[in-house]
């Protein structure tokens, strides 16, 4: 009798490498080609309008960012973003690659890509909700279907929560230098530059109408055969010029992209080039074509659904966003969280009259509650000539003068009254029709 066994004679080698030795070497072939590109890389994130919190989702907008990253070494990258102004100067911080079920690349001390994926909206401002962030990533697997050293110039990336596309592409010397110049500051800054909240660009003697979103996209309107068009599409910021992720054909004109942006402080304008033509973009006291529906469109969707409108930051004047320092109220009841509108808030009690209520929103036991002090406005504004104008009825509590919200109190009842702009689908800024240099983004928390 003959008997058969198993016996192993080789361990589970391939090329004569054990799995961990494979995975080490892959991990290394990674790590070399990052930081083999000498002049660093471009790292574009697109996200899919779908973030998640905890196996929760919720949808949004779809955006991308562009970062310069430059790995130093097996630790460290450099890293600039158009995320913010902010980050227009490079930051340090650490990665490391790493296999899980597939190799990975783990950015794991807060970075500039964290920002945007912070839960918390006061930081991220994402219009997704509190635990959401932009649906972006800062932990990718690799997913080419190549060997690192076969990869060429570009790296194709996946997050692994929110699925956010990211691709690398090696950055040329002039990038890099442009990176460190300040070039991008130049790019973030330059429309913020222009005071008035209605931008116009100038190209080849035809006019549009640039509005930068809350949402990362950018909407372009102008006038073709009498009528009044708009598009909007996404956008990203490079040292280059502004971006548009689908280009907008406008009026003869195909907008790619705006570049070579310089600001002339002299002339309060902008020259840049579109498409190899020259350009210039300038403020406005008003919109291309006023919506004249807006204000009351506005007013009604809070107030018919027993809605709110909020703002993170209060007015934005002459430049300044939190112009009048609301996000630093101590002394009402708590830490400041909001700024609100709230129609129809105080019913006709004691003989008082319905009224709206503008009023800080702070934190006190750990909930959301009315500040002690807020001015009320009569409900509603006036809508004539559309435009929304505020009438004072009265104040609750006792609002310190010349403070913060009495600043803020005073501008709202401005007599020229205010554009309200549809930035979103429950979204609104509102401009002050007489210098358009002052605005309060709204958005609705619901």
């Amino acid at each position: 009798m003959v008997s058969a066994g198993c016996r192993k004679t080789d361990s589970d080698t391939i090329g004569g490498l054990t799995p961990d030795q494979r995975i080490a070497k892959a991990l290394a072939a990674y790590q070399s080609k990052l930081m083999g590109a000498q002049y660093g890389w471009m790292f574009y994130e697109s996200t899919t309008g779908i973030a998640y919190n905890q196996g929760v989702s919720q949808n949004g907008p779809a955006i991308t960012l562009a970062y310069y990253v430059q790995f130093v070494d097996s630790n460290t990258v450099v890293m600039f973003s158009d995320f913010d102004t902010s980050m227009s100067t490079a930051k340090s911080s650490s990665y490391r690659i790493k296999e899980l079920t597939r190799p990975a690349l783990i950015f794991d001390t807060y970075s500039y890509l964290h920002v945007p994926c912070d839960p918390d909206p006061a930081i991220s401002k994402s219009p997704f909700g509190f635990g959401y962030g932009w649906g972006t990533d800062f932990e990718f697997s690799f997913s080419d279907s190549t060997v690192p050293t076969d990869a060429g110039d570009t790296v194709h990336l996946a997050g692994n929560l929110n699925s956010a596309s990211g691709l690398l592409v090696k950055a040329t010397q002039a990038q890099r230098d442009a990176y460190f110049s300040g070039t991008l500051r130049n790019n973030t800054s330059a429309l913020l530059n222009i005071l008035e909240y209605f931008k116009r660009l100038t190209v080849n003697g035809v006019i549009y109408e640039l509005r930068p979103n809350a949402d990362r996209s950018m909407t372009v309107t102008w006038t073709s055969g009498g009528q009044t068009q708009s598009k909007t599409s996404s956008y990203y910021i490079t040292a280059t010029g502004i971006v548009f992720t689908t280009p907008i054909v406008a009026g003869g004109v195909t907008l790619s992209s705006i570049d070579n942006l310089v600001w002339n402080a002299g002339t309060q304008s902008i020259t840049a080039s579109v498409g190899g033509q020259s350009a210039t973009i300038k403020g406005a006291t008003a919109p291309f074509s006023n919506d004249v529906n807006a204000p009351s469109r506005w007013w009604h969707y809070a107030n018919d659904n027993g809605y709110y409108w909020a703002s993170w930051n209060g007015w934005h004047v002459n430049g300044v966003d939190d112009a009048y320092g609301v996000t630093n109220v101590t002394d009402a009841g708590g830490p400041f969280y909001q700024f609100a509108y709230i129609p129809n808030l105080l019913g006709p009690q004691n003989n008082n009259p319905k009224a709206d209520a503008f009023v800080p929103l702070v934190i006190e036991n750990n909930a959301l509650a009315l500040a002690d002090y807020f001015t009320v406005p009569a409900t509603p504004p006036s809508f004539t000539g559309g435009r929304a104008t505020f009438t004072e009825l009265g104040f609750i509590g006792t609002i310190p003068a010349g403070g913060p919200v009495d600043k803020s109190d005073q501008l709202l009842y401005s007599p020229a009254g205010f554009y309200l702009v549809q930035t979103g689908a429950t979204s609104y800024d509102m401009v002050l029709a007489s210098t358009a240099r002052a605005w309060i983004s709204w958005f609705s928390p619901f």
